[in-house]
């Protein structure tokens, strides 16, 4: 029992001064490279807004917007739509392409002369 008394005493011991003292050097050492890449990460992220903001004004410059012009400029001429689940049953094409319920679509204007059936011309006898 004595020997157990004695493990006891020796977990129980309050630690050194200079344990102490290694412990906080160490927590200080640590804290400063905390500190470090905290400020590391706050550079990066202002340096990623930057070039957001530069390759924005670079896209504004190539592509200049026409007054009144809408969301949807540059793209193709045709009509806004908002796709909906009747939509997706219909064309499985749009959910092999990844397009879901929600999403902004443009549906292209047809272009050029429809093909129209052609139409029976009567023969005279």
């Amino acid at each position: 029992m004595s020997e157990e008394t004695q493990k006891v005493n020796e977990e129980q011991k309050a630690p050194t001064k200079d344990q102490v003292m290694e412990f906080l050097k160490e927590q200080i050492d640590v804290k400063k490279l905390q500190l470090e890449l905290q400020q590391l990460n706050t550079g990066l992220a202002t340096n990623r807004a930057e070039e957001l903001k530069a390759l924005s004004f670079i896209a504004q410059l190539t592509n200049p917007r026409q007054e009144g012009g809408s969301p949807y400029q540059g793209a193709p001429d045709g009509t806004p739509h908002k796709i909906t689940q009747e939509d997706l049953d219909n064309n499985p094409e749009l959910v092999e392409a990844g397009v879901e319920v929600g999403d902004d679509v443009i549906i292209p204007n047809q272009e050029g002369p429809q093909e129209e059936a052609p139409s029976k011309k009567l023969k005279k006898n």
